[in-house]
């Protein structure tokens, strides 16, 4: 097994909410914050995103983004010790009536969500409420920590496809009545649509509006932020029916632009919590 797969296996033996969640925090913090993590790219981003701030505001923005990620990974690894956790890390939902009412009717339904808040948690949460949530993921390169955290969401409740085979095998889950978590707001490469997001073209993704339209179903898009340690809020916005009466390239195109207006009103309600280490905007 490979180092940083037996380092997961360490912290995730001993990590429980309490005093060692707290000091395994704090030093994951600490240290995330000396070595710099992706620092450069990040302060980038947000000179991107936010030209009409000041280097001090990006700079505290950052610090805050390594304390809510070093949480997020201590929360995580201790809801798969005790999935039931995540009843009480979820203090308050908005909008839930969209998904048990697409439920309630047997429809399959797109995921709509971005890297906020903590997104393993917001994953879990939906296994536990019941949903028939299957998210999709990009597995790491490294294949021992891919399967560790495999074996850790199956802990949760929560069935993966990667991210490679979603459009070959969503619109059949999608026609079952499944839910197909999608995170969209990251780079869509060569393949990706030429679209403004936070005011700068980026290749994104067109996945989420391709099934949608392939399997007729609606988009529904979600999230949560960190209101404390451990504690949660979700928030969910109406369904967004497929364009069906455009033709289908047109359709993509306007609705994935949508979909990346609604992710910067995400964003920009906790900036501090969206991960800006990822390169959004490529030359």
């Amino acid at each position: 097994m490979s180092l940083t797969a037996n380092v997961i296996k360490g912290v995730h033996f001993v990590v429980n909410p309490g005093i060692v969640a707290d000091a395994l925090s704090c030093m994951l913090y600490i240290t995330a914050r000396a070595i710099r993590v992706r620092k450069n790219v990040a302060l980038m981003n947000l000179k991107i995103a936010y030209p009409d701030k000041d280097d001090r505001w990006r700079k505290e923005i950052l610090k805050k983004l390594y304390f809510h990620l070093s949480l997020s990974i201590v929360e995580f690894l201790s809801l798969t010790k005790n999935p039931s956790l995540v009843a009480k890390c979820v203090t308050r939902v908005e909008g839930e009536e969209y998904l048990t009412d697409i439920a309630k009717k047997g429809r399959g339904l797109v995921l709509l969500t971005g890297h906020i808040g903590n997104w393993e948690l917001l994953a879990a949460w939906l296994a536990h409420r019941g949903y028939p949530l299957v998210a999709g993921v990009r597995d790491p390169n490294d294949v021992h920590v891919s399967e560790l955290l495999s074996s850790y969401r199956k802990k949760l409740g929560v069935d993966t496809i990667p991210k490679k085979k979603i459009l070959l095998k969503g619109v059949k889950l999608l026609r079952q009545g499944k839910f197909i978590g999608v995170l969209a707001d990251q780079d869509g490469g060569r393949e990706g649509l030429k679209l403004s997001f936070m005011g700068k073209e980026a290749s994104t993704v067109g996945g989420p509006a391709a099934l949608s339209l392939i399997a007729g179903v609606p988009v529904v898009p979600i999230t949560s932020y960190r209101v404390a340690p451990f504690k949660h809020e979700v928030l969910v916005l109406p369904p967004i029916e497929p364009y069906a009466t455009m033709p289908r390239d047109d359709a993509i195109m306007k609705m994935t632009q949508r979909f990346n207006e609604i992710l910067e009103g995400f964003i920009k309600l906790h900036p501090e919590q969206w991960l800006w280490f990822h390169r959004r905007w490529r030359a």
